[in-house]
């Protein structure tokens, strides 16, 4: 909560929406239908919240157009979710940490710290490193020698970048991110065990990317892993040497990309997806959660299972895997009419 109040007709004219309703509605904070109070700012999405509409105590929602809202003051918008959370960040914003180096970091001499940023307790920036205008190294982040952060970056405490990365600007990591670690790649040793290959690229990864908690994306062993605009990561996420992420990507929790594949602009893959290495996924491509990837994804296309199969494909087989029981039966049925004999249970090859 804040100590601040917003009439509803100010807050809709920095969200550049239209009211309806009692535009000298108070609000002083946000919550969801179900819990927010009578001084709270929440949100419709769909039809389907009508009921917890109606019982809401909310003192005003944002709302589709054609959402009805019983006569409560509305802030109509073509996207509720998104401008909820606008609205969101201008009722409770958060504390911007105030420039300067904690006396426990540890800085290089030649590493570059712009004035405007902050650096946390416990750092370490090591030789030749750059850090931008305002951005924010929260406690304990490490930036090994030539790493370059650009401006406005937030690390949370934990992260890690090696193998002079480069992040470029408003790049978001949460805690215990890794980047710019060895990738997991062996040859054949002269004595018969394994020796792992010598890394020399980077990662790169480009403006407006936010980066979950403990996601590892490994550097590239020849030339750069590379993660584009304003892609998305999750928690948990391993993406591997020498993949190239497009812009505007989403990843979801748990998935794993092998190395040297290509995810292109614009595509989506969901929670705990396994995509081999030296594929391509197309742009604007779709992969469903626990899909096992091992041949290339055209653009535009949805895929789902392990093997992979294309969306229609996979929900004929889920379908049609539903009559197996009673096609079993009907079998069984029929070859004892025929006086065929057959097993029909469940303990026997």
């Amino acid at each position: 909560m804040t100590d601040s109040r917003v009439r509803l007709s100010d807050l809709a004219a920095r969200l550049e929406l239209e009211v309806e309703g009692d535009p000298e509605v108070w609000i002083v904070g946000v919550g969801p239908l179900d819990e927010a109070g009578p001084e709270d700012l929440s949100f419709v999405r769909s039809a389907a919240y009508a009921e917890r509409l109606a019982a809401t105590r909310a003192a005003a929602v944002i709302a589709l157009p054609e959402i009805p809202v019983s006569g409560r003051p509305v802030l109509r918008s073509p996207d509720p979710s998104r401008d909820f959370y606008r609205a969101a960040r201008m009722l409770l914003p958060q504390d911007a940490p105030a420039p300067g180096i904690d006396a426990s970091a540890r800085i290089a001499e030649s590493a570059q710290v712009d004035a405007t940023a902050c650096v946390g307790p416990g750092c370490c920036i090591g030789a030749g490193a750059r850090v931008g205008p305002r951005t924010v190294l929260h406690a304990g982040v490490v930036l090994y020698a030539g790493v370059r952060l650009g401006a406005d970056c937030v690390l949370h405490s934990g992260v890690v970048i090696a193998a002079a990365s480069q992040l470029g600007d408003r790049v978001h990591l949460a805690p215990g991110v890794v980047i710019g670690a060895e990738g997991f790649g062996y040859v054949g040793g002269a004595d018969g065990g394994l020796e792992a290959v010598y890394n020399v690229g980077r990662v790169i990864v480009e403006d407006d990317v936010d980066v979950g908690a403990n996601t590892t994306i490994d550097r590239g062993t020849l030339g750069d892993t590379r993660i584009g605009r304003g892609t998305k990561i999750d928690n948990l996420v391993q993406i591997a040497h020498n993949c190239r992420i497009g812009e505007r990507v989403v990843i979801v929790a748990q998935a794993g990309i092998a190395g040297s594949t290509v995810v292109e602009s614009g595509s989506v893959v969901m929670a705990q997806a396994g995509i081999a290495g030296h594929l391509r996924v197309g742009p604007n491509a779709f992969v469903g959660p626990q899909t096992g990837v091992h041949r290339d994804v055209p653009p535009g296309r949805r895929v789902l299972g392990s093997p992979q199969r294309f969306d229609r494909t996979f929900h004929r087989e889920v379908a049609a895997l539903s009559h197996l029981p009673g096609l079993l039966r009907r079998v069984r049925a029929l070859e004892r009419r025929l006086g065929a004999g057959g097993n029909d249970g469940d303990d026997g090859d």
